[in-house]
C-alpha cells in the first residue's frame, strides 16, 4: 500500500481513542482527519493538521505539491493559509527534511512578487524573514 494511500494513524500506528475528553470543535477535526487517507486530505484539513504539529512528517510534502501549484492555496481561513501553516513548522523539522526545506525555500522565492503583490509587502517580509531565520538555523 502506498504511503498516500494510508491515514496518518496507519502511517504512525497510532489509534487515538473514539472518546473525547475535550470535545472542541479542533479536537473532533483532529480526530476525524488523522483517518483520512492522506492523498485524499483538502487543503483545510492539511491546513488544520499541520497547524496542530500533527502528522507533518507525512503531510509537509504534500503541502508543499499542494503550494506548487497554488502558492496562495487557501483552507477555510484567508488566502495563503497553508503557505502560513508549513512557514510555522519548526526549525527541528526542517532539519530533519533539508530537501523539503530547499524545496519550500526556492518555491517561496519564485513566488515572491505574487506573495508580495497578493499578501501585502509587511506579510512578505515576515515571510522572508522566518525563511531566512530557520535556514540560518538549519545550517
Amino acid at each position: 500500500m502506498k504511503t498516500n494511500s494510508k491515514s496518518i494513524e496507519q502511517l504512525e500506528n497510532d489509534y487515538w481513542k473514539d472518546e473525547i475528553i475535550f470535545p472542541s470543535n479542533l479536537v473532533i477535526n483532529c480526530h476525524k482527519y488523522r483517518k483520512i487517507s492522506i492523498k485524499n486530505l483538502t487543503t483545510e484539513q492539511l491546513r488544520l493538521l499541520i497547524s496542530q504539529k500533527i502528522g507533518i512528517e507525512y503531510l509537509a510534502e504534500i503541502a508543499i505539491e499542494k503550494l506548487e501549484l497554488n502558492i496562495l492555496a487557501e483552507g477555510d481561513l484567508y488566502e495563503g493559509d497553508l503557505l502560513e501553516a508549513v512557514l510555522d513548522l519548526p526549525t527541528e523539522f526542517w532539519n530533519e527534511k533539508p530537501v523539503e526545506f530547499q524545496t519550500f525555500q526556492n518555491l517561496i522565492k519564485r513566488n515572491s512578487e505574487l506573495i508580495k503583490t497578493e499578501l501585502g509587502e509587511k506579510k512578505s517580509d515576515r515571510i522572508n524573514e522566518k525563511i531566512k531565520t530557520s535556514a540560518q538555523q538549519c545550517l
